[in-house]
């Protein structure tokens, strides 16, 4: 296992030092703080879109690193050859991306804190009232992060960065619309129906972490809530893990 944090921790120095993150996050926080902006046009509904449109800036931004990073993670260990070196070691294939996917999520962590800590000392500038329902929200988000994380690196063991980055923003879009999607299934034919609905239940369901409305208007998460859905994200993380290595375990350099 120490081959494991190793990696983990050489993955987090090296995405850590990239500046173009450091770009992102800081555009990341500006949007945020323009929800102010955009809060001062809707005369007594200011507060409600200042909340909505600072999560919506974290989870946006927290996708786009997570996406951006993910895809590349694997494809520049191949382009350097950096990934022969280690794997001519006494290090088995699924250390190695277990290491990756632990080393980019230590990345999004930090700067997740960084867009959460801006986002909430906003809020407190304008005297907002900070509910327990705005931390569950971020919470929420980052858990989405690791689903999406972990999607990324499944198709970067077997496609490119740019086919990957076009499926995990597709499914991303239909995970977030997997409701309408399910309504579309049961309006479909025999066999087709049947089809759509097991896809229903294998897509990521990603709307289960969106709560924005939710906390928008002061309500929080169940404690129940909160534990079915982290306990859905991780154990759909660990599966996507599962069938990615087992992918990348099979792989021919």
């Amino acid at each position: 296992m120490r081959s494991l944090f190793a990696i983990a921790r050489n993955t987090w120095l090296e995405t850590i030092r990239d500046r173009i993150l450091n770009a992102l996050v800081f555009f990341a926080l500006m949007m945020i703080s323009s929800s102010l902006l955009l809060g001062q046009l809707s005369a007594g509904q200011d507060v409600k879109i200042i909340k909505d449109l600072g999560l919506a800036a974290f989870n946006f931004f927290g996708v786009i690193i997570a996406v951006f990073v993910g895809t590349n993670l694997l494809h520049r260990e191949l382009e350097r050859r950096t990934v022969f070196v280690v794997l001519t070691k006494p290090v088995p294939r699924w250390q190695f991306l277990g290491g990756k996917l632990l080393g980019l999520m230590a990345t999004l962590t930090v700067l997740s804190a960084a867009m959460g800590l801006g986002y909430v000392l906003l809020l407190a500038a304008l005297r907002v009232e900070l509910h327990v329902g705005l931390y569950a929200a971020l919470g929420f988000a980052w858990l989405e992060l690791l689903v999406i994380t972990t999607l990324t690196l499944l198709f970067s063991t077997f496609t490119t960065p740019v086919l990957s980055a076009i499926y995990v923003f597709a499914l991303y879009f239909i995970g977030h619309n997997l409701n309408t999607f399910r309504h579309l299934a049961e309006q479909a034919g025999t066999g087709v129906r049947e089809v759509l609905l097991a896809l229903f239940y294998v897509l990521p369901n990603l709307t289960l972490f969106d709560i924005k409305n939710q906390v928008v208007y002061g309500f929080a998460p169940s404690v129940i809530q909160v534990f079915w859905v982290t306990c859905y994200a991780f154990c759909y993380a660990l599966a996507l893990y599962c069938v990615g290595a087992a992918v990348f375990s099979r792989r021919e350099f």
